[in-house]
């Protein structure tokens, strides 16, 4: 897989809600399903139980009821710094990660990346 689509209003939903926890982390799940080259998210889930710092958010995954769809991560750096930290790679939920970066302004402030931390190309789609 090497690209994830995702919706226009799904992507400003994440600007906002990560705007709505700056300084803070902040963490959700992502539900989607593969579409031939790609990953179509097409839902964000909260954890149960979130933690969330300026530094790390958290949930224990073993809260997360058993469910097939859900196929990774969203998360917020406030510090500005799209790419995912040593920690993130080692916390992965899932098969793909998106990190909303401060000022969380734009689909330019949103990053995918596969569980080995490459990046993919985040392809964001008109609203139906």
């Amino acid at each position: 897989m090497e690209k994830v689509r995702v919706a226009r209003s799904l992507v400003r939903s994440l600007l906002e809600f990560s705007k709505d926890q700056h300084p803070n982390e902040m963490l959700v799940l992502l539900r989607g399903k593969k579409q031939r080259d790609a990953l179509f998210v097409h839902q964000v889930v909260f954890a149960p139980f979130m933690i969330s710092s300026p530094n790390s958010s958290a949930f224990n995954p073993y809260q997360v009821p058993a469910d097939p769809s859900i196929v990774g991560t969203a998360h917020s750096h406030p510090s500005g710094f799209g790419r995912p930290s040593l920690q993130d790679l080692l916390h992965l939920y899932g098969s793909v990660m998106l990190i909303v970066s401060y000022p969380y302004s734009s689909s330019a402030d949103v990053s995918a990346y596969d569980a080995e931390g490459r990046p993919l190309q985040l392809e964001v789609l008109e609203d139906e």
